[in-house]
Formats: structure tokens, C-alpha cells, sequence
């Protein structure tokens, strides 16, 4: 009796083991298959832009000064007046004449009035034409000829700070879209007036300033707001489009009687791949569990096609330019391996990627996914940017 129990023991313990190992192996095959994610692709508007921040500021800003010291006994303007140029927005006592009506005053109201009559102010005038947007003294109070007693703007802008890996994308008229950080949801619009030429070194980082003119300023707008800017590089109104991460590129092949490439880089003579990258596919293959028979099989579908799916036939378009070819992989609907697809792109916002030709509207396409380890995945390639594209 011990005995067959014995035995059975050892029995459940090989099973046991058994049933691990070909769990594991099952599991490491399944891990070795690619899996993809699907896109189709949809239009949509494309919107190149460069974002920045920046502040109001009066392109003039001016401090306007009494031309003598004493005493303001008239201020005529307040926060947000409009001044002309030449127009007196106060008047000022010298000492003397401060002093002398106080002396006045303190005999009798004819004795003031006759010395206000024969000893004049001084007129307080503004040099230019604009907004006050400062009032720093009031009636009474004494002032000197350094004293700022109102502050005055012409007219206020968005003054703006981009890089130097930004700036040769801007050129004056270029539209801006503005926001303010007080007021998020109400745009308006402006446009570039003035770059400047000399640099300024911020936190080691080379800074160009920028004059953003509004082509009409908001009635809420005020000096020193701090304002989100747009800068629109380039726009398309309705184009079709993909996720960029769907969008691969490979080298374009040598044209025919080119000596460009080294012999281990070109195809053998019987149309196949060269060996370094046989003995990679076939290694690959041998990792997803394809037998020696499938293996050659697919090697020879692989020298009679011309290379990878996709070059010798099919539903083509152009190559991309700077010798790179942009290809999608779609679904062959006839094995596990999915088609590659060559197309053309155009214009990318980092996003989403324009496709000029190989696609329509709702096509689907599959975007592999990377193996992170642990059984997670990511839908995109870390390794695959935007085709075309610029800052977004």
C-alpha cells in the first residue's frame, strides 16, 4: 500500500512538472508574437504651432515727470484715460509758491485767492498721445523732479521669448493666437510686428524677444497680464490623416546598376537577403516555433516576392524623400504577418501624420506593439516619430 502510494506521488509530481513546462513554453511563445493595435484613417485639420509665454507690455512706456519740486494741487487724469499729446493732466506748486499759499490761506480766503490769481502753477503736461496706466500721486501730496506722477503707454503688446530652435520659424505678420492666464477662454488674435536681432542669455538658453501686435486689443487686456501665444507655422484645412506612430520608414533600395552599398548589404543572387539578415529572420522564425520545412518555405516566398511585402507589388505609392521610404502595415487577411504598405506623407503636428497617397479615408492599419516586460505592451514606438514633421 505504501508503495502505490509512493508511486502515485511521483506520478503527480512529473505531471506536475510537466504541465509547467508546457505552460511556460506556451507562454514564452505567445510573449515572442507581435501584437498590434488598429488605426483608421480619418480627416481631420492640421495645425503646426509653436508655443510660447509672455506678458502685456505699452510698446512706450512713459514716466511723466514735474518740471519743478513742490506740491501737486491738481491731478486731471485717472487709470485709464486716454491723453492727448500736448494735453495738461495736473498742476504743480513750486516750494515757494506752496508755502506762499499756505501763508495766504492762513490770513483769509481774499488773501489766498489774490496770490492764487498772481502766482500761477505750473502746468503738468504729457508729451505723447495715450493711456494712462498708472497714477502714483494724489492732490496735496509734495513731489520732486525725479517723482514718476503718472505713467503713461501708447499702446500695449504681447512681448514674447522663443529660442533660438524656434525663431527661424518666425517672420513678421505671421499670425498669433493669444490667451490670457486671467481670462483662459477668451482668444484673440494678433500677429508678429518686430523680431529682434540681439540675443539675451536666459537660464543658459539663447532667447530672441518678440513684439506680438493685436489687431484689436480686448477692453480687459492689462499691462503686466500674463498671456499664452500660438504661433501658427503652417495649417491644412481637412486632410487625411494617421497616429505618427503607425508610420514606419526603411532605406530605399538602390536603383538598378547602382554601385552604392557594400556586397554584404545587397540581395544574393537568387533574390533572397542578404545572409546577415537571413540568419536574423530565421532565428526569428525559429523563436515563434516554425519548423525547419516552414522555415525554407517562407524564405523562398520571400526571394520570389523581391524582398518584403509590399516592394514587389500591391497597392503602391512614392518613396519619401532623403532616400527613406514610409510604409503602414495593414492586415494581409491570408497569414499572421502583416503587409507592409508604402505611402506618402506630408505635413505632422508630432501626432498625427498627413498622408498625400496609399490611403483613404477609414483604411485600417496596424501599429505594433513594444514588449515592455512583465506582460505589459505600449501601443506605440518609442522608436518612430512623426514623418515630416515640425514642433507642435
Amino acid at each position: 500500500m505504501k508503495k502505490t502510494i509512493k508511486w502515485i506521488m511521483v506520478l503527480a509530481v512529473l505531471a506536475g512538472g510537466g504541465w509547467w513546462f508546457y505552460s511556460a513554453k506556451i507562454k514564452k511563445t505567445d510573449a515572442n508574437e507581435p501584437t498590434y493595435d488598429r488605426a483608421n484613417a480619418e480627416v481631420k485639420d492640421l495645425i503646426i504651432k509653436v508655443e510660447s509665454t509672455g506678458e502685456i507690455q505699452p510698446r512706450n512706456r512713459l514716466d511723466v515727470k514735474p518740471p519743478i519740486a513742490g506740491r501737486l494741487e491738481q491731478l486731471l487724469l485717472d487709470e485709464g484715460d486716454t491723453v492727448g499729446k500736448g494735453q495738461i493732466i495736473g498742476w504743480v506748486s513750486s516750494t515757494e509758491r506752496a508755502t506762499l499759499l499756505d501763508a495766504a490761506l492762513a490770513t483769509s480766503e481774499e488773501e489766498l485767492a489774490y496770490w492764487e490769481e498772481l502766482y500761477k502753477p505750473t502746468p503738468l503736461i504729457s508729451p505723447i498721445e495715450g493711456t494712462v496706466i498708472a497714477r502714483n500721486f494724489e492732490p496735496g501730496q509734495s513731489i520732486n523732479a525725479n517723482d514718476a506722477v503718472v505713467v503713461i503707454a501708447d499702446n500695449l503688446i504681447v512681448i514674447a521669448n522663443l529660442d533660438e530652435t524656434d525663431i527661424g520659424q518666425i517672420k513678421a505678420g505671421q499670425s498669433v493666437k493669444v490667451r490670457l492666464e486671467a481670462y483662459p477662454d477668451r482668444e484673440f488674435v494678433c500677429e508678429v510686428e518686430k523680431i529682434a536681432y540681439d540675443a539675451r542669455l536666459v537660464s543658459n538658453v539663447t532667447m530672441y524677444e518678440i513684439d506680438v501686435r493685436p489687431e484689436r486689443l480686448p477692453p480687459f487686456a492689462r499691462s503686466g497680464m500674463t498671456a499664452n501665444l500660438e504661433f501658427i507655422i503652417e495649417e491644412k484645412q481637412g486632410v487625411l490623416v494617421l497616429p505618427a506612430s503607425a508610420i514606419q520608414q526603411k532605406s530605399a533600395p538602390a536603383p538598378s546598376g547602382s554601385n552604392e552599398g557594400s556586397a554584404a548589404a545587397s540581395p544574393t543572387a537568387d533574390g533572397g537577403p542578404d545572409p546577415d539578415r537571413r540568419q536574423i529572420m530565421i532565428e526569428r522564425m525559429r523563436e515563434r516555433g516554425m519548423s525547419e520545412a516552414e522555415i525554407k518555405e517562407r524564405l523562398a516566398q520571400f526571394a520570389a516576392g523581391g524582398g518584403a511585402r509590399g516592394e514587389g507589388g500591391g497597392r503602391r505609392a512614392g518613396r519619401s524623400r532623403g532616400g527613406e521610404i514610409s510604409y503602414v502595415l495593414i492586415d494581409s487577411g491570408q497569414s499572421k504577418e502583416p503587409e507592409e504598405l508604402i505611402i506618402k506623407t506630408g505635413l505632422s503636428d508630432g501626432s498625427f501624420t498627413e498622408i498625400t497617397e496609399g490611403l483613404e479615408e477609414g483604411d485600417e492599419v496596424l501599429i505594433p506593439r513594444v514588449n515592455l516586460g512583465g506582460g505589459r505592451s505600449s501601443g506605440s514606438n518609442p522608436l518612430m516619430g512623426g514623418v515630416g514633421g515640425r514642433r507642435g
